[in-house]
């Protein structure tokens, strides 16, 4: 993994990277059905599309999933993870560890821009009326944890694989 140009985090305007991760999220799951319009056998496979697969995954692996969840026949669950999920994660990780200074001072950063910009009941709100993508990953985390902290390794992590040439 190539070394990225050193990253400044004092420097980092995050409502502009908020802004890309948002047009950059809304690009990639265009077309996928709101989870009522899911049929009941589906929607752990939806939920692979809209919650656990990193941000960093291409635009054509979210469009194919989400063709074969809207068009496609019965899939497995486990086949789809193995193929699509797992080694979007572990490249992900990858990434993580080996940056995992700059992943640390972008998290700090990052935790400033949100919680003087969103307060834990604002980003709630947000989510719920399908305002923001920000905590969309939220079932990567063991148990309840705040949607602020959730937005802030969202954006850190999405700032880190845009820089590192992910997209």
């Amino acid at each position: 993994m190539q070394k990225l140009v050193k990253i400044e985090p004092e420097n980092i305007n995050w409502e502009e990277v908020r802004d890309r991760f948002e047009r950059t999220m809304a690009e990639k799951l265009s077309g996928l059905p709101g989870h009522r319009e899911v049929l009941e056998e589906r929607k752990e496979f939806r939920k692979i599309i809209s919650h656990e697969l990193p941000e960093s995954t291409s635009k054509a692996v979210f469009r194919k999933l989400i063709d074969l969840l809207c068009f496609g026949e019965e899939v497995d669950v486990y086949k789809i993870k193995k193929e699509f999920l797992y080694p979007e994660l572990k490249r992900e990780r990858s990434l993580l560890n080996c940056y995992k200074d700059e992943f640390k001072k972008l998290k700090k950063s990052a935790k400033v821009w949100v919680e003087k910009n969103f307060s834990e009941e604002k980003l709630q709100e947000m989510w719920k009326n399908h305002k923001t993508w920000l905590p969309r990953r939220y079932l990567i985390y063991f148990r309840q944890v705040p949607f602020q902290k959730i937005a802030a390794d969202t954006l850190a992590r999405f700032y880190l694989t845009e820089m590192a040439g992910f997209f």
